[in-house]
């Protein structure tokens, strides 16, 4: 009995902060600028019946990234349905979203494949700006990613569970293949890209998404790692001028950190 009570009063001190956090975030609509107001309107348009926006905000980053403090957030949640954690406490299925730049440039932080808090993953591209986002409500509204992306105009790259491990042969012939002339060969950074490390790939006009996995280097060393990536890039960037933006997974054995990287 004494540890139930424990366990009770731990829920209720969780759910209190929960519900003092989404208070103390939000924006009140009078000092709210048009962009972000126009985000939570466009939003607003494409929820379900039982959802409602209850937190917006700007200046903020995605949850689990570094990077220029510049998005534009907002956060739904389903007042239909309730759902229990197994750490003790009670919760509604939710979507974040942040809308960020389209030439922002940011990093996710070093997280296992198996993990009880994610980080917030690309949700999609447009001309003007990214989009992140991080979600308990799968569960319930499954159709959520493709909403938005929808709502929001981002149809160069929709990532979702169908874009990881799906590799577009065309793209990686093109990615793993020779150079197209001498000065282009003779610029390029010595990466080789192996096609048996590529895990998922694809693209659309300016933007391209690639899972990779590193391997033979010291890739838990940051430094070491920020090495590769800009070699990696430059690459990319060297076999697709139309390619504006990369956004790279790359994969150790047990973690992975996404990072976004515009061409200079």
């Amino acid at each position: 009995m004494k540890k139930r009570g424990i366990h009770t009063a731990v829920a209720a001190l969780v759910l209190i902060a929960i519900a003092w956090g989404a208070a103390a975030a939000s924006t009140p609509e009078e000092t709210a600028s048009a962009d972000l107001l126009d985000l939570v309107a466009d939003v607003e348009r494409v929820l379900p019946e039982s959802w409602r926006v209850v937190e917006y905000g700007e200046g903020r980053l995605p949850i689990g990234w570094t990077g220029p403090e510049v998005g534009l957030y907002v956060m739904v949640e389903d007042t239909g349905t309730r759902f229990f954690h197994p750490n003790g406490f009670h919760y509604y299925s939710f979507y974040r979203v942040w809308t960020l730049p389209s030439d922002w440039e940011g990093e996710m932080r070093h997280t296992p494949y198996v993990a009880d808090s994610a980080p917030a993953f690309l949700l999609g591209l447009g001309d003007e700006r990214v989009a992140l986002y991080h979600t308990a409500g799968g569960n319930v509204w499954s159709e959520g990613p493709s909403a938005f992306c929808s709502a929001l105009g981002l149809d160069t790259i929709s990532y979702n569970d169908l874009t990881r491990r799906v590799v577009d042969l065309e793209i990686e012939e093109r990615l793993t293949g020779g150079l197209a002339d001498a000065a282009t060969r003779a610029k390029a950074p010595a990466f080789g890209m192996d096609p048996y490390r590529i895990l998922g790939l694809t693209g659309q006009g300016p933007g391209l998404y690639l899972e990779y996995i590193f391997g033979g280097e010291d890739v838990t060393d940051d430094g070491r790692l920020d090495d590769i990536t800009a070699q990696l890039a430059g690459s990319v960037f060297d076999r697709f001028p139309e390619v504006e933006s990369l956004y790279l997974r790359r994969c150790t054995r047990d973690t992975f950190t996404d990072t976004i990287v515009n061409r200079d």
